[in-house]
């Protein structure tokens, strides 16, 4: 009898530890599982199951329209100023920071006076020429020599646009009118405009501080550095500053943009992501094109809409899941 218990017995002990063995390995499955949330599109989408322990890391917020005041910064350098607004062609004399430009704005101004004898002479030789006083070969090289000059012209023009020069706002420029250039990224852009008022700083100048305005802004963004030259103008009324030095400007701006929290924005191969939580359980990956950034938030210039649900905790991990990294 004892012996037929101790045999039942062990034969229960096999049946629970058979029990035990395959709950363990359904628990192990629920594991399994909840570990491998499934990537689709090649990592646009993430979708993790309905009771997946991690959704819990994966905070959120809406995205909002919020009013800033963007604080811009960038160095500055002088690169020209007016020694002495009487006019020689029509342009005052200007001091530059580079050997070049001068020689560029010196041949812009004596193409300007021999344009004018071009043009009187073409304009007495067509008179000779409508009286039967002059030929079509004395007529033909006064045109060809004032359309010579008017392209000599053009071509110093364009070198001093390229330099952040206008000509045309030179013209009527004071004594004392400094130039400077500074090239700001195409981030920032967008949030300045001619006119602006700044203020500039220089080393060796300390504990003075000018007021300067935005005159023009580049319409091209140079191509390797991504920035975009913008012109500043300023009046040095007591003659401290001079063509060459550095300086810091700044820029105070009162912004609304489409705002999202830094630590929603990711970069992979030169680009900029979010993550937007799409249901309870699936997020997308949605490249953005980001603008201004004050500390702890970062303006969407595209790419998002108002209300669009943005994760702002543990990007990494999703990141991680969508890209294999």
């Amino acid at each position: 009898m004892k012996n037929c218990l101790n045999t039942l017995l062990f034969v229960l002990l096999i049946f629970i530890n058979i029990f035990n063995c395959k709950k363990e390995v359904t628990n192990s499955n629920a594991i399994t599982n909840y570990e491998q949330p499934k990537i689709l599109e090649g990592g646009k989408f993430i979708e993790f199951s309905g009771n997946h322990p991690q959704l819990v890391l994966f905070k959120h917020q809406l995205v909002k329209r919020i009013d800033i005041d963007i604080d811009l910064k960038a160095p500055a350098t002088v690169i020209g100023k007016v020694k002495n607004a009487e006019r020689i062609g029509g342009q005052p004399l200007v001091l530059f920071a580079s050997p070049e430009l001068t020689g560029t704005y010196s041949a812009y101004i004596q193409n300007l006076l021999s344009i004018q004898v071009a043009k009187t002479n073409y304009n007495r030789t067509k008179d000779l020429y409508d009286h039967s006083a002059s030929t079509g070969k004395e007529l033909n090289d006064a045109s060809t020599e004032l359309f010579a000059r008017e392209t000599t012209l053009g071509e110093s023009e364009a070198k001093l646009r390229r330099e952040g020069f206008s000509p045309n706002d030179m013209k009527n420029a004071k004594t004392g009118t400094v130039w400077l250039v500074s090239d700001l990224p195409e981030t920032e852009i967008n949030v300045l405009q001619k006119g602006l008022k700044c203020k500039l700083e220089f080393p060796s100048l300390p504990g003075e501080s000018f007021d300067g305005t935005i005159e023009a802004l580049a319409e091209v963004l140079n191509i390797e550095t991504r920035k975009a030259r913008t012109r500043i103008i300023l009046v040095d009324k007591d003659d401290k500053i001079r063509p060459g030095m550095y300086g810091k400007v700044k820029f105070q701006v009162s912004h609304n943009g489409l705002m999202v929290p830094k630590n929603s924005v990711f970069s992979f191969n030169a680009r900029y992501y979010v993550f937007l939580r799409k249901s309870s359980t699936m997020f997308e990956r949605r490249e953005v094109e980001i603008s201004s950034e004050t500390d702890d938030m970062i303006e969407i210039e595209r790419g998002l809409d108002l209300d669009e649900s943005v994760v702002d905790t543990n990007v990494i991990l999703l990141k991680g899941l969508s890209i294999g990294i």
